[in-house]
Formats: structure tokens, C-alpha cells, sequence
């Protein structure tokens, strides 16, 4: 099992985790579930910057015509170095500068028992660079790394395929993941509400501008910019052209689409160039015109849905997708990634939201419930969705620190954590209703 290790960077002092298939994240505002959330993103995206370098070393390493001192830029520098380099930018892009963090800040993150990466700072001669990012790999990374170091062929059609696909295989199994990232971050009504635009921005964007991004925004940018026209019929629509082409039944499929209706109240399209959400009444309302709520979710529904079709699995991050949505929707949208987990994908979830927690235990005493009640249980929530608690964590972050909130027993979250709030509120009520009957006492 994969273990993560944080040490003083952002509102985090102290955190060690193992990254079970569905971690939740949850704690008040600024308390690092953020934080979390993106350092396992930084780690389990690793693979994919191995497979680029190295084919950007294979396309590096054919000289061109005229353009030779070109492509002598970094010659000999081997993939290891270059990876270092790439670690270095992508921490910058995630957690920004390093200069004003603590010198003895570091992350870690174990694949497997051999294999690891470390990010720590260092302050030298060597490197002038005020708290210079230095990058730790083991044994069995580095010597990867070089057994690695030229490993594909350059063709008139780039590198083939089939050695991309065991390169593929290769760092699966050195790094104990088949995942890709999808990373949905907080705050994305704004990206939605200037969706007829955002084509036009992003591309009149520079380099230095784009830099200027964290990487999780501009990955999930990217992302939905990318994916964005094979919705031209409508998640039906996708539904119907992937079917026979993926694994998941066709009663998954349909659960997921009713989820969605529910919550979306509508179904989603991007049709001549516009994103829209039909109604149920045949009429339709530009995405940017939409309800705060219907913008918050959009992206989280559809990049759920339309990786639920896919072949391949995927670490979802999903950041609040409580966000504006009523505690019913709550409830469904909770429904949805739990449905999409059980099709063999992961989730980091962080979430404020009581409605969320609370669901979450549902299914996971559904899924502990006695043999005798099973097909009653069924009834009041579908099979497909209960949680397993031994692929399930939650996480109480708070004062720096990531406390485990599961309840050893009964397998669940603490009840006090989901009503810590309520907790505050029902105890300022006692407190009025008391005032309240020593003055009436006092008057008699």
C-alpha cells in the first residue's frame, strides 16, 4: 500500500497517511486538506513525467537538418537528471515558492517498500538558491532510471506504440500504480461561467502566463478544454457510442446517468460551441447562465462519467463537490463517486459538508450490513454503491495534523466529527434557551 508523508509545508506540521482507495479529507477551511490532496496528486503523476522525458529524450536525440546546435541543448544529460528538473518545476507549480517555507520541510511518498521519492530542501554553497529543492529518488528508482535511460526509438511517426505500451507496463510495476490523475479542484464556477470565452483566453496566454497557473487548476483546464467535444450528443449520447466498447455494465451506466439528471436537473451538451443544459421541457440554458450550483458540478459530473467508460483506471481528486448544491444533491453527487469507485477506480475526496459524511457512512454500514438484510438493504440503496471499509479512510484535519476520524468498531465515521459544527450551534442554543429560562425564573 502506498504511504505519504508530509512534513511542515502549508498548514500542515505533521502527516502520515496510508493511500487506501477512498480517502476522505475533511476539516475546516485553510486546515490542509487542500494540501493533501495536491502533494498526492504531485507523487502519483511521477509516471507520467517519466514517460514524457523519456520520449521527449528519444525525439531529442534525432538530430535535424540545420538544427543541430538545437537539439545539443542538454545533451548527455541523462532521464534522472531531467526527471529532477521536471520534479523541481512541478513543485514550484503546486506549492509555489519554497523561499518562505521552513528548511527542514519535506514530502515523501512510498510506492512501494523499495520504492520512493523524497522532496526536501537545501540550503548550501553549492546551491545559491535560498531554500534550493532537492530531490531524493531510491535505489531501485535510479537504477530504473538508467536501465530506462534510452529506451525508445525515434520513427518517421514518432515512438511506437507497442514500446510505449511496455515502457507503460514497466513503470506500472515499478511504481505499483496503473492510475492516471484527474485532478477537479475547488472554485470551478468561475472557469464554467467564462466557458464561450475560454478558448480564446487560454490560447492567447503565453508561456509565462500559463506558468502562472497552479498545476492542478491548469491540468483540469486543460482537461475539459481537451475532452470537451465528444459531449456534442450528451452524456447519452457518449453512453451510447462507448457502449460494447468498455467494461462497465450497462446497469452502472444507467445508474450513473440518472445520478447525474438528478443532480444536474437536466442533461449536459456542448453543441455549436456552447455548453448548455437541456431541460426536461425540450428548452435549454447556456452553461453560463446556469445556477452557481449546476456550474460547480458540471465538470465534476461529465469527467466522472466520461472516465467511466474509459478502459483505464483513474485517481480521482475531487476537491468541496458539495459546493452550492442543495443537501439532496449532496447526497447523490456522493452516490455518483462512490458508484464510479466501485468501477475500479480510486477517489481523495475533501469535503465540509455534513450531508457528504453522512452519506458516506450509509453506505458504509450498508456494505457491513447482516447476510438476512441484504436484499431489504438493496432496496433502500443499490449494491453498487456501498463502501468497503477496509479500502475506506477518512482524515479530521486540524491544527496541522491529519487525525484518523474512523471509528475502530463499527467501521465508520465518528459521529462527533460529522456534528462538530452542529456540536457548536446546538450548544450556543442550550446556552440562549438557558439565559433565557433563568431570566423568566428571575421575573416570577
Amino acid at each position: 500500500m502506498h504511504r505519504l508523508i508530509i512534513n511542515k509545508l502549508g498548514p500542515i506540521e505533521r502527516c502520515e497517511l496510508d493511500c487506501v482507495p477512498f480517502l476522505t479529507l475533511t476539516g475546516f477551511q485553510a486546515s490542509g486538506k487542500s494540501t493533501i490532496a495536491k502533494v498526492i496528486y504531485y507523487f502519483r503523476t511521477i509516471k507520467e513525467d517519466i514517460e514524457e522525458l523519456a520520449q521527449k529524450q528519444a525525439f531529442n536525440a534525432v538530430p535535424i537538418s540545420g538544427m543541430e546546435d538545437e537539439y545539443d541543448v542538454g545533451h548527455g544529460m541523462g532521464l534522472k537528471k531531467r526527471l529532477e528538473g521536471c520534479l523541481r518545476e512541478k513543485f514550484l507549480s503546486t506549492f509555489g515558492s519554497s523561499w518562505g517555507m521552513p528548511d527542514d520541510m519535506y514530502i515523501e511518498y512510498y510506492y512501494t517498500e523499495t520504492c520512493f521519492v523524497k522532496i526536501s530542501l537545501k540550503c548550501d554553497m553549492e546551491h545559491q538558491t535560498p531554500n534550493y529543492i532537492w530531490v531524493t529518488f531510491s535505489y531501485e528508482l535510479r537504477k530504473f532510471l538508467r536501465e530506462n535511460n534510452d529506451c525508445f526509438s525515434m520513427t518517421p511517426l514518432g515512438v511506437p506504440e507497442d514500446e510505449i505500451r511496455l515502457f507503460r507496463k514497466k513503470l506500472y510495476e515499478m511504481f505499483d500504480d496503473s492510475c492516471s490523475v484527474v485532478y477537479i479542484p475547488a472554485g470551478r464556477s468561475m472557469i464554467t461561467l467564462l466557458s464561450n470565452q475560454l478558448n480564446y483566453i487560454y490560447a492567447n496566454m503565453d508561456d509565462i502566463q500559463k506558468r502562472s497557473l497552479d498545476r492542478c487548476t491548469k491540468d483540469y483546464l486543460e482537461r475539459t478544454l481537451r475532452i470537451k467535444p465528444e459531449f456534442s450528443d450528451g452524456l447519452r449520447g457518449l453512453a451510447a457510442y462507448s457502449r460494447g466498447k468498455t467494461g462497465v455494465s450497462s446497469t452502472i451506466v444507467r445508474q450513473a446517468l440518472e445520478l447525474v439528471e438528478k443532480i444536474l436537473r437536466g442533461t449536459y451538451c456542448y453543441s455549436n460551441g456552447e455548453e448548455r443544459i437541456n431541460l426536461d421541457d425540450g428548452r435549454y440554458v447556456k452553461i453560463n447562465f446556469s445556477s452557481s450550483g449546476q456550474q460547480e458540478c458540471v465538470w465534476i459530473l461529465n469527467l466522472l462519467f466520461y472516465y467511466l467508460l474509459q478502459q483505464k483506471q483513474i485517481l480521482f481528486v475531487v476537491e468541496e463537490p458539495e459546493s452550492h448544491l442543495f443537501p439532496a444533491s449532496q447526497k447523490y453527487i456522493t452516490d455518483l463517486i462512490a458508484l464510479v469507485s466501485n468501477s475500479g477506480h480510486s477517489v481523495v475526496l475533501t469535503t465540509h459538508s455534513p450531508y457528504v459524511l453522512g452519506e458516506l457512512n450509509n453506505l458504509l454500514y450498508a456494505h457491513g450490513i447482516s447476510a438476512e438484510c441484504l436484499k431489504k438493504a438493496e432496496k433502500i440503496i443499490p449494491q453498487s454503491l456501498w463502501l468497503d471499509y477496509q479500502s475506506f479512510d477518512a482524515r479530521f484535519v486540524k491544527n496541522g495534523m491529519a487525525e484518523n476520524c474512523m471509528d475502530a468498531e463499527i467501521h465508520m465515521i465518528c459521529n462527533e466529527r460529522i456534528d462538530e459544527i452542529s456540536k457548536v450551534i446546538n450548544d450556543d442554543f442550550d446556552m440562549l434557551l438557558e439565559l433565557q429560562c433563568v431570566n423568566e425564573k428571575g421575573a416570577v
